[in-house]
């Protein structure tokens, strides 16, 4: 798992050339205004733009992914993502086909609280509860990339 804020997003371009890619991609957003869309940016990755409004920590719901990264990006307000390692948890749900699996379990590696500008790179390791509020709901427009490495 990586944080860190968009200006920074240089120093993660060597990892893979889709992660570059969607990160340009949250930076020009991010630039030139929000817009509401889900886009394939490449044959491997996509991108989908929309508003949300977080949920209460006691909604916390546990994901991961068997292939895709993932990158949480937010342009405007603010959300709570928790993040642990997946084999910290129980698999509830598992959905290969989706390419996702549900989770459950109380052993927390932490929560990180995305501003806008600042993103959160997740890989298929990391078992990660996003959309958290750490108090009144909050509305903010964000952006997820799935990158199938």
């Amino acid at each position: 798992m990586i944080t860190d804020h968009i200006r920074n997003r240089h120093l993660y371009y060597g990892i893979a050339p889709e992660i570059r890619m969607a990160l340009d991609y949250c930076a020009e957003m991010y630039e030139k205004g929000f817009r509401e869309t889900d886009d394939a940016i490449a044959e491997n990755v996509t991108m989908k733009c929309h508003p949300l409004t977080t949920r209460p920590m006691s909604a916390l719901t546990w994901e991961a992914h068997h292939r895709a990264a993932d990158i949480h990006f937010i342009t405007d307000g603010r959300e709570v993502i928790g993040y642990t390692d997946r084999t910290n948890l129980t698999v509830t749900d598992d959905q290969p086909e989706n390419d996702i699996m549900f989770l459950t379990g109380d052993r927390i590696g932490g929560f990180v609280t995305l501003e806008a500008g600042y993103f959160m790179l997740t890989f298929p390791d990391d078992a990660h509860a996003p959309c958290l509020s750490d108090g009144e709901p909050v509305d903010c427009n964000k952006i997820v990339a799935k990158i199938f490495l």
